[in-house]
């Protein structure tokens, strides 16, 4: 893919970007997060040029030369101007549902980053978009949030190409941790608890009224209902498989660890219930699912 100049395409400067996104965390983020780690977590915005998601992809999936992307739950932009600077055609989807809501939307926000018409506002149970109309469709940390994950995902299927991919993140909610609070937090805590624990703890509880508890068995469950149309690989159990039949791993731990799961016998249920932990234990899920092509 040729590189686009950084500022070929945008409307507004990084500075006034910058701007922007303080004042938009500001106005939808109080009580959820520190005020502390609002410009910290804008740069990172402003820093992440896509390469992240892409790398992913493109291990496992070859977006055609003339591919489409379509990103749902897309912000304030920045996967889509990261993959516009590369010459990918992507378009995004963003309903603004996140946080308190306020004038300073980051629909809004990710209109002015680009000269082009490329952000809609819709969710992702209901993509204004023709059947098999991209290459590949992307969720990044979004499907945490959609009403109706179900519906969500196959809205995703029904849009992408026979032979397209779709990419999944999101958080698991088997770990010890809320990652939109960023505090301790107990493994799917129902929410009336959840609420008067934030309020115990000095935040807004507005933020959990819109968060559907994840985990890796469930994202599972809901792709192995999109089957026989499509396949899916967990991309963190693939990781695993990789370093162990190569031998990869840094940790002695798990060195030891793999060489077990090849004794005979004994190493096929050993690798099943590694893989089980290994997927209660990751503080997040990626997947990659495929629709097959029409033969």
């Amino acid at each position: 893919m040729k590189t686009i100049p950084a500022n070929a395409h945008e409307a507004i400067s990084k500075e006034e970007l910058r701007s922007l996104l303080i004042e938009y965390r500001r106005q939808n983020w109080r009580g959820i997060q520190p005020a502390d780690t609002q410009e910290v977590l804008v740069d990172q915005i402003l820093q992440d040029d896509g390469s992240q998601v892409l790398d992913q992809v493109k291990s496992l999936f070859r977006l055609p030369r003339e591919g489409r992307v379509l990103d749902v739950g897309s912000g304030v932009g920045t996967f889509v101007v990261a993959c516009r600077r590369r010459g990918i055609r992507a378009l995004g989807v963003e309903p603004d549902r996140i946080g308190q809501g306020s004038q300073l939307s980051s629909l809004r926000i990710a209109r002015r980053r680009t000269t082009e018409q490329v952000f809609v506002a819709a969710t992702g149970e209901e993509l204004p978009c023709r059947d098999g109309s991209f290459d590949l469709v992307t969720m990044n940390q979004v499907i945490e949030h959609v009403r109706d994950q179900r519906t969500c995902l196959r809205e995703a299927v029904r849009v992408l190409k026979p032979g397209g991919a779709l990419y999944i993140a999101c958080p698991n909610y088997l770990r010890f941790y809320e990652p939109h609070y960023k505090i301790v937090w107990l493994p799917l805590m129902p929410q009336f608890l959840g609420r008067a624990y934030l309020r115990l703890r000095g935040r807004n509880p507005v933020m959990l009224t819109q968060l559907t508890y994840t985990t890796n068995n469930g994202l599972r469950r809901l792709l192995d209902a999109l089957k026989p149309e499509c396949e899916f690989i967990d991309l963190h159990e693939r990781q695993f498989l990789d370093k162990r039949a190569t031998g990869a791993f840094a940790s002695r731990k798990y060195r030891l660890l793999a060489r077990l799961t090849r004794v005979p016998i004994f190493g096929a249920p050993l690798l099943r219930v590694v893989l089980f932990a290994l997927r209660t234990r990751e503080g997040g899920c990626e997947m990659m699912l495929f629709k097959k092509t029409i033969r």
